[in-house]
């Protein structure tokens, strides 16, 4: 107990008194002597109080930490787990991708090969074909080697029995193959210079081309002939080109030939007539099968020559 004379015994009887009560305050131990006075509504803990607090706030912290840590760990594990499967699964994919590109490798040289192969074989074959083509082409040629087309001949016009115009005038009818034939054979007996009855004998059968819508020209159509004997054609279509020189007719006998000769045929007529027009040659014309021949000059003595062989040259349809 604090001595009677001292500050806080003072105190307390000044809180006594002013009071107001008769009672007499309880003595006031040494624990409270030391302990502060608290705000209303607080209440001091001691320092063994604290400490426990303290222990039991770590402990609780270090805890929730474990926890947490060990939560985050489990949520790391089974992300790695996820990302091992992942990669293992890409690993996979990158694999099978390897795998299959080696066989696209592979695969596209066995067709690169399979391609060098094909296109060898379409030009062997492309030659064969030709050679085939113009195999063809000959014997086509030799066929045709007793038939003639003739140009120029004018067509004639003939009565149709029993049927007029409205006019009253007899209607007319191209003509047939038998007046084909006799017009024919009227021809060939003034240029070879035989009777009617040998020239019709010459001839086998006869036609005039079929009319050709493409053709804007006025002119007879041409006959093609087929002759009994080569030899007669020969003479024929020699005696016609030596009147078409020397009188200069229009009338023309020439070798039927296939499809390809008469194609390439008609581009040695057209650098013919290119060259004439240039005043490059002095004359020329078309030997068999393409072949054309040329005289570059007028001077006495002067010979015809190989200009330009299209016999082989290639043929588009």
């Amino acid at each position: 107990m604090p001595p009677p004379g001292s500050t806080r015994a003072k105190k307390n009887k000044n809180k006594t008194k002013l009071s107001g009560s008769d009672t007499e305050p309880e003595p006031t131990t040494e624990d409270q002597v030391d302990q502060p006075t608290s705000p209303q509504g607080f209440k001091f803990i001691t320092n063994d109080q604290l400490d426990i607090i303290l222990k039991e706030t770590k402990l609780a912290t270090e805890a929730a930490i474990k926890d947490a840590i060990k939560c985050e760990l489990t949520s790391l594990k089974n992300e790695i787990v996820r990302l091992q499967s992942e990669l293992e699964t890409a690993n996979n994919s990158a694999n099978n991708a390897t795998k299959l590109a080696e066989q696209l490798q592979k695969d596209c040289i066995l067709l690169k090969e399979a391609n060098a192969e094909l296109k060898a074989n379409m030009r062997n074959a492309k030659n064969e074909h030709d050679k085939i083509v113009e195999i063809v082409e000959d014997n086509k040629n030799r066929q045709l080697r007793k038939t003639l087309v003739f140009k120029g001949i004018p067509e004639q016009q003939f009565e149709t029995e029993g049927k007029t115009n409205p006019d009253g005038s007899p209607k007319m009818r191209p003509e047939n193959w038998s007046e084909t034939a006799n017009i024919l054979a009227t021809s060939m007996s003034e240029i070879l210079d035989t009777t009617f009855e040998k020239a019709i004998a010459m001839v086998e059968r006869c036609h005039r081309a079929a009319p050709n819508p493409r053709y804007k020209g006025t002119g007879p159509r041409p006959i093609f002939a087929a002759f009994m004997d080569w030899r007669n054609s020969e003479t024929t279509k020699e005696l016609y080109r030596k009147n078409n020189i020397e009188n200069k007719s229009t009338l023309y006998a020439e070798q039927k030939f296939g499809p390809r000769t008469t194609v390439r045929c008609n581009m040695a007529l057209k650098e013919r007539r290119r060259l004439i027009d240039s005043k490059l040659i002095f004359n020329a014309y078309v030997s068999f099968p393409a072949r054309l021949i040329v005289k570059d000059s007028k001077a006495v003595g002067a010979k015809y020559k190989l200009c330009k062989d299209l016999s082989k040259e290639p043929v588009n349809f």
